[in-house]
């Protein structure tokens, strides 16, 4: 069976170790040298800062751990990304191409098309290319999956369910949307929200105090809000973007907007940076320590990659 991931870090990364791991003993075993290129080939869809980030890492992983411990797979174990357009659009035009001259320097293969259709061992592009795998990593980003989509509520850009500016669903009393389901209504004037982690956290941070607010206001029950006072209305202001490209590399764009003037940065400062801001989120102190310690000797000792 040739693995396909829905990428998310935690259950992925479990599975993508353990699928290496065996990919690579297979190919000792007398396979024809076709068959060990597809096998250890390996396909990124998707060239978001999710795809570019583990095309990065696994590209950093393949050179710095598999090519010394593994030499026999070295002429047959290779990354390529596919994008439809180019990849990480988000970020300035300079990191951009900083990230494409680093991937393909780390020997990423970029290729722009689009999938037209997926086959148990290959990819076939809408220009008629094939692309044969042993993995497929699929990081094309998030949509409104068909659940929200049936419901009968008013919808935003791409089916979300639509939400005034306190995050209410129009027309639907007592009725609160959220996070990547949601979206601003076109009456809003409000531009859409990106479908990132920092959008969907600074969310519930104002509904929970919305609701704390109308709660001591005497509106916590059902139907008793209607006249109550929202207060101000939720506004998102973008903090900016982060990706890391592997082998200490890391693109930093502190912008608002595309279009808006700001801190932009590359380099192993910029992978610093991007450290940082991931150790900020762990949630405790006791498991900061331990990623740092966990980094820490990664950097000094390379990567465990031992199998029982």
């Amino acid at each position: 069976m040739v693995p396909h991931l829905f990428y998310d870090r935690l259950r992925s990364s479990v599975v993508l170790g353990r699928y290496a791991g065996e990919r690579i003993d297979t190919v000792s075993q007398g396979i024809l040298e076709e068959e060990k290129s597809r096998l250890l080939h390996c396909v990124v869809v998707g060239g978001g800062p999710t795809g570019v980030e583990f095309s990065g890492e696994l590209s950093d992983f393949i050179k710095r751990d598999v090519y010394y411990r593994y030499a026999h797979v070295k002429n047959y174990i290779h990354v390529t990304l596919i994008e439809a357009n180019e990849i990480l659009s988000s970020f300035d035009v300079g990191l951009r191409e900083y990230a494409t001259r680093h991937l393909t320097k780390a020997g990423v293969r970029l290729v722009r098309g689009v999938v037209k259709d997926v086959q148990p061992e290959k990819l076939i592009l809408t220009d008629g290319s094939e692309v044969p795998y042993g993995l497929l990593v699929w990081s094309t980003g998030v949509g409104a999956s068909p659940f929200i989509k049936s419901l009968n509520f008013p919808k935003s850009l791409g089916g979300r369910i639509g939400v005034d500016e306190w995050l209410r669903v129009p027309s639907t009393e007592d009725v609160f949307a959220i996070g990547d389901c949601a979206g601003f209504v076109e009456s809003t004037g409000k531009p859409p929200l990106p479908a990132l982690a920092q959008v969907a956290e600074r969310e519930g941070k104002y509904l929970a105090d919305l609701m704390n607010r109308l709660a001591k206001m005497g509106g916590g029950k059902a139907g008793s809000s209607p006249d109550k006072d929202f207060g101000e209305q939720f506004v998102y202001k973008h903090f900016g973007s982060m990706a890391s490209v592997g082998r200490y590399k890391a693109l930093v764009d502190l912008r608002q907007s595309k279009e808006a003037k700001g801190v932009s940065m590359a380099g192993f400062v910029s992978w610093i940076i991007w450290r940082s801001a991931y150790l900020t989120r762990v949630l405790s102190w006791r498991n900061r320590f331990y990623v740092a310690v966990n980094w820490a000797t990664t950097f000094v000792f390379g990567r465990d990659i031992t199998r029982i």
